[in-house]
């Protein structure tokens, strides 16, 4: 038995002592979920990348083309009031304020102190802040040490995708960002990084890339795709299915409980019967609202990747509360939707884990987000690799 999988699926899993309640979920009935706890902060509308996979730039929404390039401290001070207003209103207790753009290390640096000062304020009436920051690490110096870098793997998998604006490849500039933040570590700053798979790259040579880079939290991402913008087939056949089944073997063949794959982590936690907070799969609700430079008010914007247009609702944070938003028709309609299964997916052998997966994942213009998955044979074979290597080293319940 490996330490990695001891350590993650039986002390971290199997010490909760209860049973994943998603029966219920797959039946057809509705989540019950109670407010908007995390908010994604539009800092910057642009980016000094030209990722070719972006479902931000190069999906099938344009409305960035008409937003300002910064947010004005205006929206910020607008929004810090209504969050406070709707967790009191909605009992929680704690928020996850993401900043992310664009590229939200373009913003001036004494805008992002003041920002940081005005979240200060959540704190103060009692409610616990969260917070983060996306970056793809090439402007970060030691004043931005306290984000985060995002690593695509080797040096030319990451620059085949994600060129700067000039075409030239970002690799040794986000490196160099990464190691900037590394080197914080000890000071307590929390450092990961983000990786969107690509078949084109073996998943444990992506692996041990990054480890070699002295990362230890490890975010891997499917790609933003849909039926309206599927995957391209590779001429050699290798799928995202291939990479997330390396990469898993390499985590768990390096037998190090330290290093955190947190997608994983829940997938381990979903097949042991416990209850997974995965965006990628599952049942959990998407509760998220994103600020645009404009001050508008939108659902997580993972939709644009699915039409042009569909997150904008006509909701204002200097005009309107955060409950406008989460009362909404689309945004309860997307919270529920994502606690219905597919029909095609009711006799799956995943169903109470995968629950048809990632909603937008989902989209047709035909059926809207009534479809499995994309992804589905993909998540399909890493959730039969993850069973098989838990059921191996006995670490499932029967």
């Amino acid at each position: 038995m490996t330490a990695i999988i001891a350590e993650i699926a039986l002390r971290c899993l199997l010490r909760n002592g209860v049973l994943n309640p998603l029966s219920k979920i797959a039946e057809g009935s509705a989540m019950t979920y109670q407010g908007i706890d995390a908010y994604i902060i539009k800092t910057v509308e642009w980016c000094n990348l030209d990722c070719s996979y972006c479902y931000y730039y190069h999906g099938q929404d344009s409305s960035f083309e008409n937003r300002p390039r910064y947010m004005p401290r205006t929206a910020v001070n607008a929004l810090v009031p209504k969050i406070i207003d709707h967790c009191e209103r909605h009992g929680i207790d704690a928020v996850v304020i993401n900043v992310h753009g664009g590229e939200p290390l373009l913003q001036p640096k004494e805008d992002y102190r003041w920002m940081m000062e005005q979240f200060d304020r959540i704190d103060a009436a009692g409610i616990r802040t969260y917070r983060k920051v996306t970056t793809n690490g090439v402007t970060l110096d030691d004043e931005w040490a306290e984000l985060l870098a995002r690593i695509d793997g080797s040096r030319d998998l990451h620059d085949a995708a994600r060129v700067d604006l000039a075409g030239r490849g970002s690799y040794d500039r986000s490196v160099r960002g990464l190691r900037t933040a590394l080197k914080w570590a000890d000071r307590g700053l929390e450092v990961g990084t983000i990786s969107v798979l690509n078949p084109a790259e073996h998943g444990a040579d992506t692996y041990h890339h990054l480890r070699s880079l002295g990362v230890e939290s490890v975010h891997v991402l499917l790609p933003e795709m849909n039926y309206v913008q599927p995957p391209v087939p590779r001429e050699d056949g290798r799928t995202y299915g291939d990479v997330l089944v390396e990469f898993f073997d390499a985590w768990v063949g390096e037998d190090n409980p330290r290093v955190d794959v947190s997608l994983f982590v829940d997938m381990a936690k979903a097949v042991a019967g416990l209850p997974s907070s995965s965006d990628q799969f599952g049942y959990a609700p998407v509760r998220v609202a994103v600020l645009e430079t404009d001050g508008s008010l939108q659902p997580t914007d993972s939709f644009r990747a699915c039409a042009d247009g569909m997150t904008d609702l006509g909701i204002d944070i200097y005009r309107d509360s955060i409950d406008q938003l989460y009362n909404h028709e689309f945004f309860r309609l997307c919270v529920d939707q994502q606690a219905f299964v597919p029909d095609e997916c009711r006799d799956c052998r995943f169903v109470d884990i995968c629950g048809g997966g990632r909603i937008t994942s989902r989209y047709s213009k035909e059926d809207g987000f009534s479809r499995k998955s994309i992804h589905c044979d993909s998540l399909y074979r890493i959730f039969g690799h993850v069973r098989k290597t838990l059921d191996d080293n006995n670490l499932l319940q029967n």
